[in-house]
């Protein structure tokens, strides 16, 4: 009964904090983020204790409305995507005033106008849909809640409405927010007429579908459009490079988690999943990783990298979902392990993508500026950020001994198990597949954060705007400083996670239908893995503080010796001749053109003695043009034809209801 009274008391603060941002004028900011605070850390807390106890919490209002009753459940899936949630919650509320206060100063400066009490009402209902949405028990309320959390980023992305890009990137955000919602409406609405009502435990009593390999397609699609694989990942890179730091810190590192909470919740619901949807999840995966990571390594904006890069991720857990499916068919106990990695990721992912973006705000308020070839030196002017940006880097990148390579061990060994467990040669080709697209996919990551951490926070300055970096205030490097000891942390309690995870891990294998001795196989090849990492950890950090101590006792003892550095031959080497992320990332964006469509305008040089010229490489989203092609463009131009009925006669109003009428009637006289 407590547990229901801390959950009605979560709910209540972020709704009721939401209303009271409203009234409170200049203390708007304080009121949100005191509710958002505790709101974050009790819903933690009592998250983390339904995960570790594997107790279901179930709430039920009554609704004065014809829908009936509303549900909400908190059972063990739910448990495991509202940690991530609530942490960030926490994080995002704490910042939030001072956000606003940095906003607020800019738009003096601008001449926008910043709304404070409708941004905090909105940033507080995005933390009550994101809540709402993964403990909805009942169809209705599940897509109240989505819409919920949908419509929320529109007000958040660009709360001083600067520039074109910004309302480019809000109306596209918008658009595609609501092409996602008609595929889950196609989805409740088949499952509910054959389950005969709209409560999820009717869904998961109903065993057999007639149509369960249409719910996989609609639900693949609808999610994956909030998850962000490619290519329905469009609206990512726009949202993320545009929204402020604690906006993009919600967007990328919780609800994008939402989309994969939906389709991992339809696989429960929609019964034993069929041998072609491990096929249809590895594909999306492999293209959503390698497009992603491809895509984010040619870009010249630090954010918009860090948003490919998130498709690069959601992707890297597609492909381990479909392989743990495959494993399934043929009775692997790899199934098990590549579970135990799929849901370590998505913790691991919500750690560090947050830590880097919250890094990269650092940066940009000062600077005002994400391109890379006008930043540089960036670590001397801002040690604690660039540190803190270098190791979110190397987690995201899989180096030992951090968090993001602890979760990708596990699935490289869950993909080598099915490998050897196949009994034939072509699934066998499928699990080494996987195992080396993993590998080109984390090589490509290294690769990419190498050119975004080396060029703008290593070198020296390109632009005057490099001159212009600070260090962020106490309470932003704290909350960088606390997510940077979990990315470090959890690389080292890999076995304790285990052992937290381990009673969800069996419910939810035994729920898509996976032997217990299968389970517990791969869960006892997990504990293995993570134990040797562990160890393997704490040796990597032995020898590393060996190595600074014996450093530090010969800089001691000898000093430094400065000279010039070398120059290429160069008499006087500027910043312009540093490496620009178009050369760095070349020679990739030139063996994967497919997927990079990689663009370079090379200027001819005329006369004996030319002026200066440049050489300009630019890589379009390929994806967002296709739907532009395709979808947004034919839409636009039906939209601006429709323009015409809006003649502002009533008469012929009059003349449209009484067609419509008509219609309708007709229609309903055919069926009937």
């Amino acid at each position: 009964m407590l547990t229901l009274y801390f959950f009605c008391a979560v709910l209540a603060l972020l709704v009721g904090g939401a209303f009271c941002s409203l009234a409170t004028g200049r203390a708007a900011a304080a009121t949100a983020a005191c509710a958002c605070v505790t709101a974050g850390a009790v819903g933690l807390c009592l998250s983390l204790y339904l995960l570790l106890s594997g107790a279901t919490l179930r709430v039920s209002f009554p609704l004065p409305l014809p829908l009936g009753e509303c549900l909400f459940c908190v059972d063990r899936l739910s448990s495991v995507f509202l940690p991530p949630v609530f942490l960030l919650a926490l994080i995002g509320g704490a910042l939030l005033p001072g956000r606003l206060k940095s906003l607020a100063v800019e738009a003096a400066e601008t001449g926008a106008r910043l709304a404070v009490g409708r941004h905090c009402f909105f940033f507080c209902f995005l933390i009550a849909g994101m809540v709402m949405t993964i403990t909805a028990a009942d169809a209705v309320l599940f897509l109240i809640s989505w819409e919920i959390m949908s419509l929320m980023p529109f007000f958040l992305i660009s709360p001083l409405d600067r520039d074109a890009n910004e309302r480019f990137a809000v109306w596209v955000y918008l658009t595609a927010a609501h092409l996602g919602v008609l595929p889950l409406l196609l989805l409740f609405a088949g499952m509910g007429a054959e389950a005969g009502g709209t409560d999820f435990v009717l869904f998961a009593a109903r065993g057999a579908w007639s149509h369960p390999g249409l719910y996989f397609i609609l639900a693949l699609v609808g999610f994956g459009l909030k998850a962000g694989l490619v290519p329905l990942h469009v609206w990512m890179p726009e949202a993320h490079s545009s929204a402020p730091g604690h906006v993009a810190v919600l967007l990328s590192g919780a609800m994008l988690n939402v989309g994969l909470y939906g389709i991992l919740r339809v696989l429960l619901l929609a019964g034993p999943p069929e041998t072609w949807w491990a096929y249809a999840l590895m594909g999306a995966g492999v293209l959503s990783g390698v497009t992603g990571i491809l895509l984010g390594l040619v870009q010249s904006d630090i954010k918009r990298t860090l948003a490919y890069s998130s498709a690069e991720n959601m992707g890297i857990i597609c492909l381990a979902l479909g392989g743990a499916l495959l494993a399934y068919s043929i009775g692997s106990s790899a199934a098990a392990l590549l579970l135990t990695g799929v849901f370590l990721h998505i913790w691991n992912h919500s750690l560090f993508k947050s830590l880097l973006f919250l890094a990269a705000n650092a940066v940009k308020e000062h600077t005002h500026t994400m391109l890379i070839q006008r930043l540089g030196g960036l670590h001397k002017r801002i040690p604690f950020t660039g540190g803190c940006f270098a190791l979110g880097s190397a987690a995201i990148a899989g180096i030992p001994p951090l968090n993001g390579f602890m979760s990708e061990l596990l699935l490289y060994t869950g993909f080598a198990v099915g490998s050897k467990a196949a009994g034939n040669t072509e699934t066998a080709l499928l699990f080494w597949g996987a195992f080396f697209v993993l590998g080109a996919i984390a090589g490509m990551a290294l690769f990419a954060f190498t050119q975004a951490y080396g060029l703008a926070f290593l070198g020296a300055p390109k632009s005057a705007q490099s001159y212009q970096a600070r260090e962020p205030e106490t309470l932003f490097k704290a909350a960088m400083l606390l997510l940077a000891l979990l990315c470090l942390c959890a690389g080292f309690a890999g076995p304790l996670l285990l052992k937290a995870l381990s009673p969800f891990l069996v419910w939810f294998a035994s729920g898509l239908g996976i032997p217990l001795a299968a389970c517990a196989e791969g869960m006892e090849a997990a504990a293995t893995v993570l134990a040797w990492y562990a160890a393997l950890g704490a040796v990597l950090l032995v020898l590393f503080a060996l190595v600074n101590l014996a450093r530090g006792r010969a800089v001691g003892k000898n000093g430094f010796a400065e000279g010039v550095t070398w120059s290429c031959g160069y008499c006087r080497p500027t910043a312009r001749m540093q490496y620009t992320g178009g050369a760095f990332a070349r020679t990739f964006a030139m063996l994967l053109h497919p997927l990079a469509r990689t663009r370079t305008v090379t200027p001819k040089m005329q006369g004996l003695f030319p002026g200066p010229e440049n050489a300009v490489m630019t890589s379009p989203d390929w994806p967002m043009e296709l739907w532009s092609s395709l979808l947004f463009r034919p839409v636009a131009a039906v939209a601006e034809a429709a323009k015409n009925l809006q003649t502002g006669l009533v008469n012929l109003y009059i003349l449209y209801i009484f067609i419509a009428l008509v219609a309708t009637l007709t229609w309903a006289l055919g069926w009937a």
